[in-house]
């Protein structure tokens, strides 16, 4: 299988399903399956969206490329036999070995446990499940996401601000890429998507506009969660919605034709990466730290936690949490802001309280 690596560091090659062993293609196959649910013919992972499949089948391609590069791969062994405490552990120490960061690693291992559980669904994997939670526990991320949270009003008044000079004269070279980064990011700001469907909104298919307003709608296929989502747009991104789709789009756009709403300066539709080079480089020159897609869930969701705590409910469906405590994250996330912001208070009255007075003269008789 050397071809399959022609890579700087096959260690970090995730196998496609084409290039799986047979065993393991078809425990996947018939996971996915349709069937009755009454019946029990269903597969077990077929309720899964089309970006959680993705994402889980990296994780597991990540795991066989350890087996088959470390020289452990068998193939007279199923999926499941080949997931073994001692397997497990030296994986982990792999990834380690490979300076990942604590949350990448314990994200590959909860990508094994969620797809094995499919693969081998009738074997015990609570040795797994505890293994992942005790990583998760421990999990240390390094990129100091409290640091780079920044309030959405901060936000959205820096991209109205950037469209509204990038917008003055968009025969400037790269006008209109500002003003498109500027209004995703504006966007993003008031209805805080996943990257995903971010990337694939397409005109009059998931966004229309109404009277007043665009409106956004996904079908629950189209969601990580599998569920109808359709968040609001304010009205005050109408008048910039309809200047990207009159004036700057087309531009982009030049002789090519496409109903995608990001548009690259090359006339295609932007890729999932596209998106996520031009938010990222975009809020590091705003904001001095880089802004990824998915932190602007967590500054909507502290947002509401710190300006209106006692509706912190409300973010639940806005984000499309399904789990009540993942939204119960961001509120202690936000009360870790507040406490902060205290306890520098703090020591800064304990610090003037302390700091030298001048000496008192007395007044000249």
């Amino acid at each position: 299988m050397a071809e399959l690596f022609a890579y700087e560091d096959p260690r970090r090659r995730c196998l496609k399903v084409e290039a799986w062993p047979k065993p393991d293609r078809r425990a996947w196959e018939a996971a996915l399956q349709p069937g009755d649910i009454l019946e029990g013919t269903v597969g077990p992972g077929f309720h899964w969206s089309a970006q959680t499949r993705e994402k889980y089948r990296k994780g597991y391609g990540r795991w066989l490329t350890f087996l088959i590069t470390s020289g452990r791969f068998d193939t007279a062994l199923s999926p499941g036999e080949r997931v073994t405490p001692e397997a497990v552990r030296t994986y982990h120490e792999a990834l380690l070995e490979q300076d990942l960061g604590s949350w990448t690693i314990w994200g590959r291992l909860a990508e094994l446990l969620a797809t094995i559980k499919v693969l081998a669904p009738d074997d015990d994997w609570s040795w797994l499940r505890r293994l992942v939670r005790r990583l998760e526990s421990q999990v240390v991320d390094k990129r100091n996401k409290l640091q780079r949270l920044r309030g959405t009003a901060e936000i959205l008044d820096w991209a109205l601000e950037r469209m509204d000079r990038s917008g003055i004269d968009l025969a400037k070279h790269l006008a209109p890429v500002h003003y498109r980064d500027a209004l995703i990011i504006a966007l993003l700001s008031q209805c805080p998507l996943r990257r995903a469907n971010l990337t694939m909104i397409r005109i009059d298919a998931h966004l229309r506009r109404g009277e007043t307003a665009y409106h956004l709608t996904f079908a629950p296929e189209e969601t990580k969660t599998r569920k109808a989502l359709g968040p609001p747009i304010p009205t005050l991104l109408t008048p910039y919605l309809d200047r990207y789709r009159e004036a700057v789009r087309p531009l982009l756009l030049g002789d090519k034709e496409s109903d995608r709403l990001w548009i690259t300066r090359y006339g295609d539709p932007m890729t999932d990466d596209a998106v996520y080079n031009a938010i990222t480089a975009t809020t590091k020159r705003a904001f001095g730290v880089p802004i990824n897609p998915h932190l602007f869930r967590d500054c909507a969701c502290s947002f509401v936690a710190l300006n209106d705590p006692k509706h912190i409910g409300i973010a639940a469906p806005i984000l499309g949490h399904t789990d009540p405590r993942t939204t119960e994250k961001h509120y202690i996330q936000a009360n870790q802001i507040v406490a902060g912001r205290r306890l520098r208070s703090s020591v800064d009255a304990l610090r003037d309280q302390l700091r030298p007075r001048p000496p008192r003269h007395p007044k000249e008789s």
